[in-house]
């Protein structure tokens, strides 16, 4: 399955030099975990010091927050949405964004 997946920019400069899209093959019974693991593991998503937690919008809704891997604690994604949710059930139109969080916070487990 394709997931085209969008993502804000962390800065200026980060919004000039992009990438802000980038398509992801997964096999078809990923799950949600595993979309966030290879999204993770591509480097793709770019953070600052002050922007180091984005939300996961899929079909509309917030699944998941991730944060910054180069935080101190390394702070695995909080699900709002069950990490083995099957992609093809919530992203349906294969789209997904990333947006820094304002406002709302999710609680990160320190441990």
């Amino acid at each position: 399955m394709k997931i085209e997946v969008h993502r804000e920019a962390c800065c200026s400069q980060d919004d000039q030099m992009g990438p802000l899209d980038q398509s992801f093959e997964l096999p078809d019974a990923s799950t949600l975990a595993d979309f966030l693991d290879a999204v993770a593991s591509s480097r793709f998503l770019q953070y600052s010091s002050t922007h180091v937690t984005m939300d996961c919008h899929i079909g509309g809704q917030v699944v998941a927050a991730v944060s910054s891997p180069s935080l101190l604690w390394r702070p695995a994604p909080v699900f709002t949405t069950p990490a083995q949710t099957p992609m093809r059930q919530i992203a349906v139109d294969g789209k997904a964004e990333f947006i820094f969080q304002r406002g709302r916070r999710v609680a990160l487990n320190a441990g």
